[in-house]
């Protein structure tokens, strides 16, 4: 997992593929322009007994805010049970909110790898709030 801000990202062209690309994409506002598929996202941020983890085995999901803030939860798959698969790549698990916590804000970037499991929407400090980024799918 790699947290920084946006100006940064392209430093991270040698592990990120397309990474320099997708930050003048960002920087432009324009999704289209990125060389992958970019979901633009916006939601309410949820109590830890609302969310659910899930890992990709193929696909980097490279989140950046927009605006707002949430709590990101990466955890290794040791205890966690697999629940659903998802479409495109990877499952949804089951088990408790645990692990490492990052707080994602407007400006910065949080880059989850294939194989780390992680939990999105966390409220910051306990309070309801919202995010709106994008999910960017870089898949390797």
């Amino acid at each position: 997992m790699i947290l920084d801000t946006v100006e940064r990202l392209p430093l991270y062209a040698h592990l990120i593929p397309g990474a320099e690309a997708i930050a003048a994409a960002f920087a432009a506002a324009d999704p289209a322009a990125a060389p992958c598929e970019v979901r633009e996202k916006r939601y309410a941020t949820k109590p830890d007994a609302q969310r659910r983890y899930e890992v990709h085995d193929h696909t980097i999901d490279l989140m950046i805010a927009r605006n707002g803030a949430e709590i990101i939860h990466i955890c290794s798959l040791d205890g966690m049970e697999p629940a659903e698969e998802l479409k495109d790549d990877g499952r949804k698990l089951n088990g408790p909110i645990h692990g490492s916590a990052v707080q994602l804000d407007a400006g910065y970037f949080c880059a989850i790898f294939p194989a780390e499991a992680h939990a999105v929407g966390g409220q910051v400090n306990g309070e309801a709030g919202e995010i709106d980024k994008w999910v960017v799918k870089v898949r390797l």
